[in-house]
C-alpha cells in the first residue's frame, strides 16, 4: 500500500507510476482551498515524509500557475528513504533553482528539534502532509509534540490521504483535533 521505505530507483519509478497522479490531484485540490492570507506571508515549507517531493512540487506549480507571489525562504524535505529524498531535492531545485532546499534523512520518530532551523515568528510555515498522517509507522503524539514545540507563530497544514479504513482515517482526525482548540484555528476545507 505504498508505505515501504524505498531503496532502489526502480521502486521510485514504480511508486510514481502507481501513485503519482493520485498524489498530484489530491494535493492540487487541497491547494485550491488555501486562503489568500497565506500568500501574504513569507514562508518556509516543511514536507513531512516527502517521498519524491510531489507535494512541494504541486505547491510550487500552484503558485506559479495562479500568479501568486510568495517569498519562500526555505524548503525542508523530511524522508527516511535516502534515494527518494535525493530525487525530491533534485525535482525541487529543477523547478526553482534559487530556492534553499534542506534535506533531513530521518523518519518522523527519530527527528530532533535541532533538525529544524526555525526563525520564530518571522515566517509562516506551511506543513505538507501528503499520504503520511494515516501511516501507522510513527507516533502521532510524538509528531504533534515536535510541531507544537518547534513551530511557533503562523502555521498552515495541508493534509491529504486516501481513505483506506476508519482506523487509518482516525489518525488524521487525531492530528486535526489537536489543533482544533487553538485560538486562531480555522479549517479551510475538509
Amino acid at each position: 500500500r505504498g508505505v515501504a521505505i524505498l531503496d532502489k530507483e526502480e521502486q521510485l519509478n514504480a511508486y510514481q507510476y502507481s501513485y503519482g497522479k493520485m498524489h498530484y490531484y489530491k494535493m492540487l485540490k487541497a491547494c485550491e482551498s488555501l486562503p489568500n492570507t497565506l500568500f501574504e506571508h513569507d514562508i518556509q515549507i516543511v514536507d513531512w515524509g516527502c517521498g519524491q517531493g510531489v507535494a512541494t512540487m504541486v505547491y510550487l506549480e500552484y503558485i506559479n500557475s495562479n500568479q501568486k507571489s510568495q517569498n519562500i525562504t526555505r524548503v525542508n524535505l523530511i524522508e527516511p528513504s535516502e534515494i527518494a529524498l535525493k530525487r525530491a531535492a533534485l525535482h525541487i531545485k529543477k523547478m526553482s533553482p534559487a530556492l534553499s532546499v534542506r534535506t533531513i534523512n530521518r523518519d518522523i520518530d527519530t527527528l530532533k528539534l535541532l533538525d529544524f532551523k526555525v526563525e520564530y515568528n518571522k515566517l509562516a510555515t506551511i506543513h505538507l502532509f501528503s499520504n503520511i498522517l494515516d501511516v501507522e509507522l510513527f507516533s502521532m503524539p510524538d509528531l504533534l509534540s515536535k510541531i507544537i514545540s518547534t513551530f511557533k507563530g503562523v502555521n498552515y497544514f495541508v493534509c491529504v490521504s486516501p481513505y483506506i479504513n476508519d482506523l487509518r482515517t482516525s489518525r488524521i482526525d487525531t492530528f486535526v483535533n489537536r489543533f482544533n482548540d487553538e485560538p486562531n484555528f480555522e479549517m479551510y476545507s475538509n
